[in-house]
């Protein structure tokens, strides 16, 4: 089965917004606190945004078979001029 990694993106007026991903989506990396994930789809003008990782949640399964999942609290910002011309 595969590792279910919920994104919940903080939002500024009521509560985060669920991205829901498998682990082959981040190159089978959890992401841990401190990393720094570029948010799917979301080029625009003033460059991409990117999710900086502050909190993380393991939730193990109910057993050897049961699939657990990975709960992960970002922060979205626009890219720094620096991320813009390493990302280029």
């Amino acid at each position: 089965m595969a590792t279910v990694i919920s994104v919940y993106e903080e939002q500024p007026n009521g509560g985060p917004q669920r991205h829901d991903f498998n682990l082959s989506d981040f190159g089978g990396q959890l992401p841990a606190n401190g990393d720094l994930i570029i948010k799917p789809h979301s080029l625009s003008a003033d460059g991409p945004e990117v999710w900086e990782v502050v909190a993380r949640y393991h939730q193990p399964g109910r057993g050897f078979d049961a699939e657990g999942a990975l709960r992960v609290v970002v922060r979205s910002r626009l890219a720094t001029e620096a991320e813009k011309a390493l990302l280029a």
